[in-house]
């Protein structure tokens, strides 16, 4: 009896040590990832789609009396406040609603939305690590948190976050961790949570059920006997999906219309084949690290951030590639499969099942479509790493392959180190580019030092992100009407109007260049021009000012009509 309490104490002592060291291993990886990402929050200016979601969010601590004029958005009246519900078809509101608190404590600015969202991306990132510890043991979930930390998609799509990457990736992450466990130990409450969460993530943003679909796909492919056995216990598997429906319920009623909308308007009705290209490109720089940096120098043009220069990839790409490979190998080799292979073979479906899907998923041609599929590939490189380290043998092919392993991670993690910061050098010198530039931000603390008439934006990138730097302003956005009005549509304009216009390099709409071609046809001295330029000179986008009463006629063309 004494021998057997004394080897539990050993085996109890032993596992808090191991959790301990877990745990710091944890706060070194988020230490080390705020480190990096909260630099220079401020910097550049607030991209439209960064805003989207924030903007409802600020109105209801500001008292609107109006909600949020936002395309696509829908608030509910809530003591006497409007409350966000849906931001666009195809993606809930749960984002701003959890913003609210924070704008109320800390201001709506972007260093407040930026800090709140990139908070978000870290606790995706540590619920991520608790799930790999689970499923693979904590050193892999050691060294995929550290990849993870330093990948320069995570840490700059995390605090700038236009598809709400981040709060979606901490709902998946602490959902599939509660999975796990929930499966393991029998917990309906656990299960009902996870499915909570996990619903959550898919209301937050409809293509978030991909993964969760590739992920039910890949374990019934990998481990039927386990898949048959949870649907032999219909209580747990009826939690979860209890609790998966109930976070979905805010977007579910309206899906199939938002998909459609969402594939439309991303995809432009390209289809797969027309597609491709782009999403293939994005993948590109998604893995190699350079996606983010490029779109900084596209000025924040999607369509052209793979002709921009980019600067020296990382390695994680072709280390994604030898690791899949090595894994697939060696999987095959061994049969039957133990839990720690079959766990690596469910990381190995799960990734080329959801990779395959949002290949496919019409209009899910951008980075945050694409990171659905984090943590998967950190876990199958660092699975790869370890399993050199571990299965080492001896003499010097075990001081070779160990040595082979840590330098490959510590290759790794310089190439990433790399790439963050020449991201954040390019963040620094120019302060943003074109439709993504602190010019913009500038600009409206001048009008609001001489508050104008109204301030109307004829081209997308102004309105979203001016509704939170400059809400007192007189701030319309005629671009959607204008897309459907029929000719002879006349918006009345006076001597104080501001019309805002993307520089044609940075154009989204044409009613830009109609008005600007328009201007130029009006009298000598009716009209003046001013180019607004980032740090480094460049033109950001131009103003527009007509010194009478006037009216812009839409027709054919664009026309300014002098009163």
């Amino acid at each position: 009896m004494g021998v057997s309490a004394r080897i539990g104490s050993d085996g109890a002592q032993h596992a808090r040590h191991e959790l301990a060291a877990f745990a710091l291993g944890v706060a070194a990886v988020l230490a080390l990832a705020g480190a990096l990402g909260l630099r220079d929050l401020a910097l550049p200016g607030l991209y439209y789609d960064e805003a989207v979601q924030a903007v409802p969010a600020a109105e209801f601590v500001r008292g609107s009396p109006r909600p949020a004029d936002l395309p696509g958005g829908r608030s509910v009246r809530v003591a006497g406040r409007w409350l966000p519900v849906r931001t666009l078809p195809y993606m809930g509101a749960l984002k701003s609603q959890l913003l609210i608190p924070v704008f109320a404590a800390f201001g709506a600015s972007a260093v407040s939305l930026r800090a709140a969202t990139f908070g978000f991306g870290l606790a995706g990132l540590a619920f991520a690590m608790l799930f790999a510890r689970r499923l693979l043991g904590a050193r892999i979930a050691l060294v995929a948190g550290l990849l993870l930390a330093v990948d320069p998609a995570f840490l700059f799509v995390s605090r700038h976050d236009w598809g709400s990457f981040a709060l979606g990736f901490a709902c998946r992450g602490a959902g599939l961790w509660l999975a796990l466990a929930g499966f393991e130990r029998g917990s309906a409450a656990r299960l009902a949570g996870a499915g909570l969460l996990l619903g959550l993530g898919v209301s937050n943003k409809l293509d978030a059920a991909v993964p969760l679909a590739a992920a039910a796909c890949a374990a019934l492919f990998v481990a039927p006997g386990a898949a048959r056995a949870r649907l032999a216990r219909p209580r747990e598997l009826a939690a979860l999906l209890l609790g998966l429906l109930l976070g979905a319920a805010a977007i579910l009623p309206g899906a199939l219309p938002a998909l459609r909308f969402a594939g439309h308007a991303a995809g432009g009705g390209a289809g797969l084949a027309g597609e491709l290209p782009e999403k293939l490109a994005m993948w590109r720089t998604l893995l190699d690290g350079t996606h983010f940096l490029r779109l900084l120098q596209a000025g924040g043009r999607f369509e052209a951030l793979a002709s921009a220069e980019g600067g020296a990839a990382t390695l994680f790409a072709p280390a994604l590639l030898a690791s899949s490979l090595a894994l697939a190998l060696r999987l095959g080799r061994r049969r039957p499969w133990r839990r720690a292979e079959r766990a690596e073979a469910f990381l190995l479906a799960a990734l080329v099942l959801s990779a395959a899907a949002l290949l496919a998923l019409p209009g899910a041609a951008r980075i945050h479509h694409a990171m659905n599929v984090f943590p998967l590939p950190h876990l199958v490189v660092a699975c790869a790493l370890v399993d050199a380290w571990e299965r080492a043998g001896r003499g010097p092919a075990r001081t070779a392959l160990r040595s082979f392993a840590a330098l490959a991670l510590a290759l790794l993690v310089a190439s990433a180190l790399r790439a963050d910061q020449a991201t954040l050098a390019e963040i620094r010198e120019r302060g943003g580019r074109g439709r993504w530039s602190d010019a913009l931000e500038t600009f409206a603390r001048e009008l609001e030092a001489a508050p104008p008439g109204p301030v109307l934006s004829f081209d997308w990138g102004f309105h979203a992100p001016l509704l939170l730097l400059a809400p007192g302003l007189d701030l319309r956005e005629p671009i959607w009407a204008l897309r459907t009005a029929p000719p002879g549509t006349e918006l009345p304009g006076t001597p104080g109007s501001v019309y805002l216009v993307q520089d044609p390099r940075y154009r989204v709409f044409p009613f830009g260049d109609e008005l600007l071609a328009a201007v130029s046809r009006l009298p000598e001295g009716a009209a003046s021009v001013r180019r607004h330029l980032d740090r480094s000179g460049d033109v950001a986008f131009l103003s527009i000012r007509i010194d009478r009463p006037h009216r812009i006629v839409r027709g054919d063309r664009i026309e300014v009509v002098l009163e």
